[in-house]
């Protein structure tokens, strides 16, 4: 990445953004400031990657699950990572006990598993969606996300986020995409934040579709959106391994048309069982249209992959 940027970025017209991925395990020789940032800063990023996340979070008094570096004698717990993203790096407590540097025990907290995407300018906060997120089936790693749909909420819900995201954006200087991973607890109706991620994630090409000119509006945290339709983002996983030959690229290619795909596999490559083929993007009026439409197109591409 540093020596494509060398040999082909103009220190004085290019901008970056960093996503998810680099964000986790970014260094400090990853990033050249010559370039202007249209997100937040580094130091940023590895700070809310840190275990000092959940210090800062307790010394402002903001809600989250209850942690510990002590084995918790109840079973109902994970065992997580501060660089955990998507969903990885978070484990049952019955996998393993002993803990690497970087990771911690955390209470489970029963309820609707929320992801909010808000933008940040000059301290102020734009709510873009609230998403509901789904997981995969599985047992070892039991939060990979495989799909976010786009969602209305409650006015007293939407006011309890909006203070959240106003209180998180301004304790870290947020600025640009961001978005925050909350569990709203079915008993108390309380909101546990679980974890920010300070840079566009999963929900990017709704994001997007919605607010094509996000970074150019000067106006933008004036304006509401408005828009009737459910959004919908599913990350397709492989059932098993895949080889993307001659044929199955063909394939690939005419799927490019449809822009309803994205992160398409390469030719000649190997996708491992269980890792993600690519990105499906659907939207629709009516939220069981959606999940059928997402069914039958991954069903579809699997099927012709196999």
């Amino acid at each position: 990445i540093n020596r494509f940027i060398e040999e082909n970025c103009k220190p004085k017209t290019t901008e970056i953004l960093i996503g998810s991925g680099f964000s986790e395990l970014l260094n400090d020789r990853l990033i050249n400031y010559k370039f202007f940032n249209r997100g937040n800063s580094l130091t940023t990023h590895k700070r809310v990657k840190s275990i000092n996340f959940l210090r800062d979070l307790e010394h402002c008094k903001v809600k989250i699950p209850p942690w510990s570096f002590q084995e918790p004698k109840n079973k109902n717990w994970l065992i997580k990572d501060t660089k955990s993203f998507g969903g990885n790096r978070i484990y049952n407590l019955n996998q393993r006990k002993e803990l690497t540097k970087s990771e911690y025990f955390q209470k489970k907290i029963e309820g609707e598993h929320l992801s909010i995407q808000f933008f940040c300018k000059n301290r102020s906060i734009k709510i873009l969606f609230v998403c509901n997120q789904f997981f995969r089936k599985n047992k070892k790693n039991p939060f990979i996300i495989e799909t976010l749909i786009s969602k209305n909420v409650k006015p007293v819900t939407m006011k309890m986020i909006s203070l959240l995201c106003k209180k998180i954006c301004r304790l870290y200087f947020l600025n640009g995409i961001n978005n925050l991973d909350i569990v709203l607890e079915e008993k108390s109706n309380s909101i546990f934040l679980i974890e920010l991620n300070a840079r566009p994630g999963l929900s990017t090409n709704m994001i997007y579709k919605s607010y094509p000119k996000i970074f150019d509006k000067p106006d933008f945290l004036k304006k509401q959106s408005k828009s009737n339709l459910i959004f919908a983002t599913k990350i397709i996983y492989s059932e098993k391994d895949i080889s993307i030959t001659n044929k199955n690229f063909r394939f690939i290619k005419s799927l490019e048309k449809k822009n309803i795909f994205s992160e398409l596999p390469t030719e000649n490559e190997i996708i491992k069982k269980g890792n993600a083929i690519c990105l499906l993007h659907l939207s629709s009026k009516k939220i069981h249209i959606l999940r059928e439409k997402l069914k039958k197109m991954s069903y579809k591409l699997i099927s012709n992959l196999s």
